[in-house]
Order: structure tokens, then sequence, then C-alpha cells
């Protein structure tokens, strides 16, 4: 009879010079076998139970990297306990598996990948310098770019090549979408958004998929190498629904075995039991792995509210404790009926994350750039600048993918596309607008892919017959996308040459509800001064004939950028370029574009 592994050195399989130790929970069980390279006729080898746990392991077994297994579970019977048959099982924490399908085996991963002295260093930015493009692995290469790729999935190689027009354009953080396995080897290149495996990276993102490891590695540390810090969408509320192999995990049938029962139900799929600890220390141990094995910089917790609110402490505030410099970020709607599984919690405080996502950020945006309430919206986005942390919030004004994917109503679309199309001045004028409010607001940017170019329509990663809305490389930079990037890209810059942009200091100065006008300072305690002058209507004033509020303050102001300059696609607008402004009685009198932001610095 083989003896448990010794070591209590983690869970799923571990290559050595000794051979390979292996470690599952399997509570139910009464015999566990390890099966390795096919599963009908490939060896096995039996571990054995570490008493009080729920554990069954060894060690010692020939198994070198590249190595596929899966477990054979053979249940204990009654209650709620199936004994009819052996259950054949993916390593519930393998780090790469040949698909989604449950007959999927896994594979033992070298931990040298993650342990190579030649990664290249990177040091994660200081929470007050996150600059967010969010992107989708599968859906961002192969449309109109000269790439080939299989079944219309870009993998994570593909994506090498992209990240030096990321930088480009000011960005100094990618966040994916989440790249675990889901059933994108067979229903398409989806959002990512129902797990299969949470510590296996999606096979169809792989050259092959005993190649999915390294290829992330690799990716990250490119991104690295780039002055790209990495952050990964994390869903830990929920498994998908079709292909789940956590479902009935060691054939125990109660409320979905022993990784959902009792869990809390989401519109989306079975929560997990996070009641039970070792279901959340499988969890931490998941965050755990990307931050410290695939050293990314940060995390964003899918629909945190959808998670008991003891759960989701345990593990963001065991992560901030043995990661204070990564920056964890949450999704969190605690009042929304439909999902919430505790009372609403502090999000910073209790639970311990870095940032969340403010939600209603692209709401407001829509909301007053169609005229709605349009100043009180617009000072809900500006904010009181109370916070000293302004690295709590992530704003996208322009919408994220839950704003741009899949076209359905007004929750599906591009920026322009809602007011009127990526040919319509007006709607140019109003994307620019927003994103370069964004960039100036005491928060955490973050835009979209595709925003940047005025894609018009909206996005999905799903191919079929005259179908296609991936990224499209063609349009994003052409005469009517390549002005957008160019304002991405200077106000970006703007955002890095002005720390006042990246500090928590500021207050308006301005409000003129007549003209939907608003102004409000930005500084800093090292005398860096910038005043923000948001035009949200059709006026335009010419001949300095618009005085805007300085609260009292005085000197000479420059204007350092305007949204509407004819460079972004501005036609018969007005500025104030290589003008001094003196303040006269507390104002300065400019010229002031129509729909547009203006900055300008004290002097």
């Amino acid at each position: 009879m083989r003896a448990p592994a010794p070591n209590n050195d983690g869970m799923g399989s571990l290559p050595s010079d000794q051979g390979c130790r292996f470690r599952v929970w399997a509570p139910n069980a009464e015999a566990v076998q390890v099966i390795l390279n096919d599963a009908q006729t490939g060896p096995t080898y039996d571990l054995a139970s570490e008493p009080g746990t729920g554990n069954w392991s060894a060690d010692q077994i020939d198994a070198p990297p590249g190595t596929t297994y899966q477990y054979i579970i053979t249940n204990e019977g009654g209650e709620n306990n199936d004994n009819s048959q052996p259950w054949y099982r993916t390593d519930a924490r393998a780090l790469q598996v040949q698909s989604s399908a449950a007959t999927s085996m896994g594979y033992v991963v070298d931990p040298v990948l993650f342990t190579n002295p030649q990664r290249p260093p990177f040091t994660t930015p200081a929470f007050e310098d996150f600059l967010i493009y969010q992107m989708h692995i599968g859906s961002f290469a192969g449309k109109n770019d000269g790439i080939n790729v299989n079944d219309n999935t870009a993998t994570f190689e593909d994506i090498k090549c992209k990240l030096d027009y990321i930088r480009g354009l000011g960005f100094n953080a990618i966040e994916p979408l989440p790249i675990t396995d889901f059933r994108c080897d067979v229903g398409g290149a989806g959002e990512g958004y129902g797990p299969s495996d949470m510590f296996a990276s999606e096979d169809a993102y792989a050259s092959t998929p005993d190649q999915a490891v390294a290829e992330l590695i690799d990716l990250i540390d490119t991104a690295h190498s780039k002055g790209l810090a990495f952050i990964l969408d994390v869903v830990y509320n929920h498994a998908g629904i079709i292909d789940n192999r956590y479902w009935c995990y060691d054939g125990n049938n109660a409320g979905g075995g022993i990784y959902f029962v009792d869990g809390h139900p989401t519109p989306w799929g079975n929560g997990f039991a996070l009641w039970q600890q070792e279901v959340k220390d499988f969890l931490l141990d998941n965050a755990r792995m990307y931050l410290r094995d695939y050293r990314v910089d940060g995390l964003r917790f899918d629909a945190v509210q959808a998670i008991q609110a003891d759960a989701v402490e345990y593990i963001v505030q065991t992560l901030r404790q043995e990661f204070p410099d990564k920056y964890l970020i949450a999704e969190y709607n605690p009042y929304d009926s439909s999902s919430a599984a505790s009372p609403p919690q502090d999000p910073y405080g209790t639970l311990g994350f870095c940032a969340t996502w403010d939600m209603n950020s692209p709401w407001d945006t829509f909301g007053f750039l169609n005229g709605t309430n349009v100043v009180n919206l617009m000072l809900a986005r500006i904010g009181g600048f109370s916070d000293p942390n302004q690295w709590h919030l992530v704003s996208y004004l322009t919408g994220s993918h839950d704003q741009i994917y899949g076209g359905q109503g007004d929750t599906g679309v591009y920026f322009t596309q809602r007011f009127g199309g990526r040919g319509n001045g007006w709607a140019q004028a109003k994307a620019r607008l927003a994103w370069a409010l964004n960039a100036t607001l005491a928060a955490t940017p973050m835009m979209f892919m595709g925003t940047e170019g005025h894609l018009d329509g909206f996005w999905d990663p799903v191919v079929g017959d005259n179908y296609d809305h991936r990224f499209d490389w063609q349009q994003i930079g052409d005469s009517i996308g390549a002005p957008m990037q160019q304002m991405v890209t200077d106000i970006n810059q703007l955002r890095w040459a002005h720390p006042a942009l990246r500090s928590p200091a500021g207050f308006v100065t301005h409000v003129d509800n007549q003209n939907q006008v608003v102004g409000f300072k930005r500084y800093n305690l090292d005398g860096d001064v910038l005043l923000v002058v948001v035009n949200a209507g059709n006026g335009q004033w010419s001949g300095n004939g618009y005085g805007v509020n300085l609260a009292g303050d005085a000197g000479t102001w420059r204007e350092v950028f305007n949204s509407q300059a004819p460079a972004y696609g501005g036609i018969d607008t007005v500025g104030n370029f290589d003008t001094d402004l003196s303040a006269v009685n507390g104002q300065i009198w400019i010229n002031l574009s129509s729909w547009s932001v203006l900055v300008f610095q004290k002097e």
C-alpha cells in the first residue's frame, strides 16, 4: 500500500527529481488512483488517504512534465453518493488541460516555467499610476491584420505583437477578460465568464494545449518587458453550466457535490460552496497562483456581490497581507437583489479590495452626453475629491465589455454607436470628450479595446456566417480612427506628465447650468496645477468670450490640451493654442469649443 505524500506542499501535481507528487481533495472516496497518458489503458497508481483532510495523495510517481493524467475516484456509496461506476476526473487544480470537455486529461507542468531566472524583472505600478486597457485575448488579433488564427480565435502568442500598440497609446496596464479554460474550444471565443477550470488556462488560447502555461507566462513577461502591467479577470462567484468539471466531483451528488453543495445560487450558474474551508482555500490558492507564480500585477474579481462576504473577506484580506503591492479590484454591486449573497459591506475596509469598478460611470456619461440632467451627472462623474485614495475607483466613462458586447438594445454597442455612429461628427466629439474627462479624473481610468478608434456597431468574439464583430485592425486606424487614437495617446501622456492628474486633490471651480459647462482644478502639493473645462453643450465661444471661474486663483494659464483640436477630428472649432491667458478678477477668458474638454496649466 502506497503511503500518502508526507509533505504539505500543495494540491495537484508537482514533479521533482524524485518523481511526481499528486494530491486531490475527494472526501467521499473510498479509493483514488491516478492514471497516466491514456484514460483507458495507461498505468495507474494508488493514492493514499490523508487522515482527517479528505485529501488523497502519493509521491515518487514516474510522471515527468508533459505527462497527461486523470484521477479515477471510487465513491464510498451511501446517501447522496454514487458508487455505480468509477469517476474519471481531471485534476481540479490542473494547470493546463487538453480541453474543457469532461473527458479531458490534465498535464503535469514543469514548475521551472514559473521560477526561471531569465524571466524579466518588473515592479507593479503604484496604485495611483494604473492606466488600464481592457481587452479580450481571443478576438484581439486575426481580423484584417494579416495574422492567421485558428477558428477565428487568437492565442497568447498572437497577442504579443499587439503590445507595442497598446503601450504606444499611453496605457501601462492590460486587463484581459477571463483566460481560464471555458468552452471556447467547442463554442467559439466567448467572453470567458463561465469557467470550466479555475487553474487551467483556455486551451484554445495556446498554440497547442500542452503549451498553455508556457505561452501565458511568455505573454505576461513580454508585457512586463514593454512596461505593461498585467491584471487578470477572475470568476469566483460561479462555474460554467456546461462542462463544469467540478460538478459531483467525487461521486457525491448532494447539491452538486463537494464544490457546490449549499452554495449561493447566481443568475449565471452554480455558486461555489464557500462555507467550506476547503473551497475557500481552493479559490485563495488560485489567486495566489496568479499573483505569485504567473507574477500578474492585479486581479479583477467578477460580480463579488454574488460571493458570501465572509469568504470574500478571508480570500482578499489574506491576499492583501501576502501581496500588498498587487492591485485587487472588485466588480461589486451589493444592491443587485438577483445576485447579492450578503448585505452590503465596505469593499475597502471589510472586504479588503484596493479598488472597485465605478459601475455608474458609463451610464452617467451616456446620460449627460444625451442631454439628461447634464450638469448634475457631470458633477457626479467629477466627484467631490474627498477620498485620499483616488485609486479606490476604476472609472470607465466610455464603457467596458458589459456596455459594448453583443449589440443588445442600449447595453451592447460601442460608444460612438450610441450617438449616431463613427461617421457622425457629434458622436466622435462626444467620445473624445468622454475619454479626455476620464483621463483627468481622480480615479483609475480604463478603456475597452476599440474605443480608441471609434469602432462602430458592437463587439462579439464569436464569429458566424456573415457575422464578425471582432476587433477590426483595418477600421481602428483609418481616417476616422487614427485621429481618436492620437487624442487618446495625447491625453494619456498628459496624465503621465502631470502628477496632479494622479493625485487625489481637486475641487470644482465653475458651474454653468445654462450652458452646461463645468470647470475643476487638479493639483498636487509640489505646485502642479491644472484647470479642466468641460463643455457638454452646443455653445461655442471665440474672441476669448467665455469666462471660467478660478475660485479666487490668479496667475497665467496656458492651454495644454483641447479634445476638439483639428488633429483629433475637430471641425470648425476654436481653442487657445500657444496663448498665455492672464487671470482677471478670479477668471480666465477663453475660446471654448462645443462638446469639448480643455486643460490649462498654471504657469
